[in-house]
C-alpha cells in the first residue's frame, strides 16, 4: 500500500478513471486499477507501464497549467508536460507491493530556478480560503514584484482552475474563492502555489509547493 498524507479534510474511496482511491486507517491511498499486461513483459516493464499511466491520468487535466508552469522547458519537440511527467515519475510515485502509488503532494505544476515561497499556509475561517507566506524578497533571486501562480485541482471530477498574477510576493497573502461553490464530502481538491517573475522579456517560475487539500 502507498500512503497519501491527508490535508484539511478526510479522504475518499472509489474509482476515478484508471485510479483507485481507498482508505486504510484514515489515510488516503491511490493506485491503478489492475489490468491485463502482455505476457512477454517483465514485472519491471509492467510496473513502469502502470506508473506511466498513473502519471498520464493525473497530469492530463492540468495540461494548460503545466504549459504555463513548465513553459521554460519547451524546446524543440520537448514540451513542458514531458518535464512535469519525468519529475512526477521520479519524485511522486512509489512502488508498493509492485503497484505504483501516487502522492499528489509531491507533484509539481511549475518548476524553475526562481526562489520559492517560504512558510506558506492555507487556511479558511468564515470567508474565502487564504494563503499566507513569509515575504522573502531579496532572498536569492526573489523580488517584491514576483507574481503568484495558484492551481486548484479537484482530482475526483476531475476539474482544474488557476489564478495567475493576482498578487505579488511582497503582499504576503492571497485569497481564494472556489468557482465550483461547495465541495462534496468525497472531494480530493489540492492547492498548488508558486511564484514567477517577468524580467527582460523572460518568464521564470519557482518550484511549486502543494499547500494541502481543501
Amino acid at each position: 500500500m502507498g500512503k497519501v498524507t491527508d490535508g484539511l479534510l478526510g479522504g475518499i474511496s472509489g474509482k476515478v478513471g484508471n485510479l483507485v482511491f481507498y482508505q486504510v486507517n484514515g489515510e488516503t491511498l491511490i493506485r491503478t486499477k489492475p489490468g491485463v499486461g502482455a505476457g512477454s513483459n517483465s514485472s519491471l516493464q509492467t510496473y513502469h507501464q502502470k506508473a506511466f499511466a498513473v502519471a498520464q491520468d493525473f497530469l492530463s487535466p492540468l495540461k494548460k497549467e503545466i504549459a504555463i508552469g513548465f513553459g521554460a522547458f519547451k524546446i524543440g519537440t520537448k514540451r513542458g508536460i514531458d518535464r512535469a511527467k519525468s519529475l512526477l515519475l521520479k519524485n511522486a510515485i512509489y512502488p508498493i507491493d509492485g503497484i505504483p502509488v501516487l502522492q499528489p503532494e509531491k507533484v509539481l505544476v511549475s518548476s524553475g530556478d526562481l526562489t520559492g515561497v517560504r512558510n506558506a499556509i492555507l487556511t479558511r475561517t468564515d470567508g474565502p480560503f487564504r494563503v499566507e507566506w513569509t515575504v522573502n524578497s531579496w532572498d536569492g533571486s526573489a523580488r517584491d514584484a514576483d507574481k503568484t501562480f495558484m492551481v486548484v485541482y479537484d482530482t475526483v471530477e476531475p476539474r482544474v482552475f488557476s489564478i495567475q498574477g493576482a498578487n505579488y510576493r511582497k503582499d504576503g497573502y492571497q485569497e481564494l474563492e472556489l468557482p465550483w461553490g461547495s465541495i462534496g464530502e468525497n472531494a480530493e481538491v489540492y492547492v498548488y502555489f508558486s511564484f514567477y517573475s517577468e524580467r527582460s522579456g523572460k518568464m521564470e517560475f519557482s518550484d511549486s509547493v502543494c499547500l494541502g487539500r481543501i
